[in-house]
């Protein structure tokens, strides 16, 4: 499965499990979730699909399930990406800033790297002399608000200019889709720009294997084999950044061997691994050191390993 965000841009991923018990459909979650495609959910092993299976209520607090899951349920939340850094500036133009007046009031500030300290500092300009000696800074609130502006000095321009915090980071938009089948057809369309690595597709709850069940052309995803009269197909669109991409991998088990050779830099939350379709709990089945993936049993003799990156690279 993919992977994402640049490593590690767009920060981790979250596993919550939850605690069914036959009756309960609601259940609070960790963080706020801005949409029922941003998270992925698993209920015996098998994901269930956004705003049929689940919906989302009080503000993205909580998880609402259609039917509740069973007592003896294996029930788990990933988030797909729950904390975002500042980007990095580059060298290049800088999109969206304005020039900053030349004539700064007594009430206005500016930002500044303080190097001792390890943190950012705000700067009232009336305490800020000719010669830039810094009197009176402040820690910057830890968290800015979407509307708060950095200051930066333009060399080429010769200048400050200011950038809005909302400039800095990276915005990830996750949608979904659904069609059914109908025991013949192999090709459906889907969302454009869109590459077998970053496309979670499920049959019947199911997680397909990428290249291996099925390949995508364009805004044609054609199944290796047609999925069954009524199947229900889901499909999970990753977010894209720029030339960021996604990667996945697959093994096949022998019945005997537990430790796989995976990607470098992973951990559990944001690696999904699938055998013969089956979503794996995090922890619970597998856990990852370094490029070894450990399966609690080992997968059977022939079983169709495969791995998901959770992070764009």
């Amino acid at each position: 499965m993919a992977y994402i965000g640049r490593s590690p841009l767009y920060g981790s991923f979250e596993k919550q499990p939850l605690s069914p018990d036959g009756s309960t459909t609601t259940f609070s979650l960790d963080y706020t979730v801005g949409s029922s495609s941003s998270i992925l959910v698993s209920i015996a092993g098998v994901v269930q699909e956004p705003e049929v299976a689940y919906n989302l209520t009080s503000g993205g607090t909580q998880i609402v399930f259609a039917s509740a899951p069973g007592s003896s349920d294996t029930v788990f939340v990933v988030y797909l990406g729950v904390t975002t850094e500042v980007a990095t500036l580059g060298t290049g133009a800088i999109t969206g800033l304005t020039e900053l007046a030349e004539t700064r009031a007594d009430n206005d500030y500016f930002i500044v790297y303080d190097t001792s300290a390890g943190s950012l500092k705000k700067i009232q300009a009336s305490n800020v002399a000719s010669d830039l000696d810094i009197n009176g800074s402040t820690d910057l609130a830890a968290t800015p608000a979407s509307g708060d502006e950095f200051v930066v000095y333009d060399a080429s321009a010769g200048s400050n200019k200011k950038v809005a915090y909302s400039y800095l980071v990276p915005s990830l938009t996750y949608t979904s889709g659904t069609d059914t089948g109908d025991g013949s057809t192999t090709g459906f369309t889907i969302d454009s720009g869109r590459s077998v690595a970053d496309v979670l597709v499920y049959v019947n709850g199911f997680n397909l294997v990428p290249t291996t069940d099925y390949t995508i052309s364009g805004t044609t995803l054609t199944f290796t084999t047609a999925p069954a009269s009524g199947a229900e197909i889901a499909y999970r669109y990753l977010p894209l950044s720029g030339t960021a991409t996604y990667t996945n991998g697959t093994d096949t088990g022998d019945g005997s061997t537990t430790g796989f050779t995976i990607d470098s830099g992973r951990t559990v939350e944001d690696v999904i691994v699938t055998v013969n379709g089956v979503t794996l709990v995090p922890t619970d089945d597998y856990s990852i050191s370094g490029t070894t993936l450990t399966f609690v049993t080992a997968p059977a003799s022939s079983a169709e390993i495969s791995y998901r990156y959770l992070r764009l690279t």
